[in-house]
């Protein structure tokens, strides 16, 4: 049955599986709901005392009922609990032809490792067709791997690999939302990233670019988006919000081309020189009510100046 409606497309057999048990035992929860709320009904009405003085029957039990009633619902959990324990060693064991892509979490976004040896983060392609298996880990708290069109849910632990496979997907011409399902700190809710389904052709491409150039991948295209790659992979999204929420710095939404007032009682514009030099020389203008934590960071003036276009870009 097809449940669209209610969940996000199933883009792979598995989850294709997993939303037919889930039919499976909504249907058995509703038709056992209604068989109960159906008889509590008649019995209230064939059974009610019309008289005042009416006492009730005792009964003292009828042994081949009690039997019959607790033995149809206990069939019905073994059948419920073999069909779900399939699905479940089925999304655990993964077969021997898998592409395996390293997922690590950190607060707060996803870092992916490709067997050619580089890396992406924010953003995840993978080859249409083929078996890949995510081996899961976490760089500082527990996070958990979501792939809601996929139906998998893995948690991302600190110290310790855990793994979870998907069967072939056909590509798509959008990318399918990630999410992290465990609560690890104030910007969980913004802890997404982007799964792109890629044919033959273009996750090659993807492979020989190292990641970067394919269309509508993080940082191939569009206003900032080399910028927001490096943001991804440089980890400044640890101490700063995309929005104006405060962690360990200021936030940087909606900010660019406005007056930041500074530690030292000054004003500067918010703009690219300023981006940029708080970027290379971080101790030189501290904005008010943060401290001068920010270290030295390890990047070029020009991937300062990408990572202030993506801020402009920023609301």
């Amino acid at each position: 049955m097809d449940v669209s409606w209610l969940f996000p497309p199933a883009i792979n057999n598995m989850a294709k599986s997993v939303d037919s048990l889930f039919v499976v035992v909504s249907w058995v929860a509703v038709f056992i709901f209604i068989l109960v709320e159906m008889l509590l009904f008649i019995f209230l009405l064939r059974y009610r005392r019309r008289r005042a003085d009416k006492q009730g029957i005792a009964l003292h039990g009828n042994t081949k009922m009690e039997i019959i009633w607790t033995l149809i619902p206990a069939l019905i959990l073994v059948v419920i609990g073999v069909l779900g324990s399939r699905v479940t060693y089925a999304i655990q064991t993964p077969p021997k032809d898998t592409y395996t892509i390293t997922v690590t979490g950190y607060k707060w976004r996803w870092d992916f490792q490709y067997p050619e040896g580089f890396k992406t983060s924010g953003d995840v392609a993978i080859p249409a067709g083929k078996n890949v298996l995510f081996k899961i880990t976490s760089g500082d708290v527990i996070h958990s791997f979501w792939i809601p069109a996929m139906r998998i849910k893995q948690d991302a632990v600190p110290g310790r690999q855990t793994q979870i496979w998907s069967g072939p997907v056909q590509p798509g011409d959008q990318p399918y939302v990630i999410r992290c399902a465990e609560y690890c700190g104030t910007m969980h809710s913004m802890m997404t990233a982007k799964l792109h389904v890629l044919n033959d052709k273009d996750f090659t491409q993807f492979v020989k670019s190292g990641g970067t150039k394919v269309p509508g991948f993080a940082g191939a295209s569009g206003p900032g988006g080399a910028g927001k790659l490096l943001v991804q992979q440089k980890g400044c999204l640890n101490c700063h919000a995309i929005d104006q929420t405060k962690i360990v710095g200021p936030g940087w939404g909606g900010m660019y081309g406005k007056d930041r007032k500074l530690a030292d009682g000054s004003t500067v514009m918010y703009d690219e020189n300023y981006i940029v030099e708080s970027i290379m020389k971080p101790g030189a203008k501290i904005a008010a009510g943060f401290p001068p934590a920010m270290p030295p960071q390890q990047v070029t003036e020009q991937q300062a100046k990408q990572i202030a276009e993506y801020i402009k870009t920023l609301k």
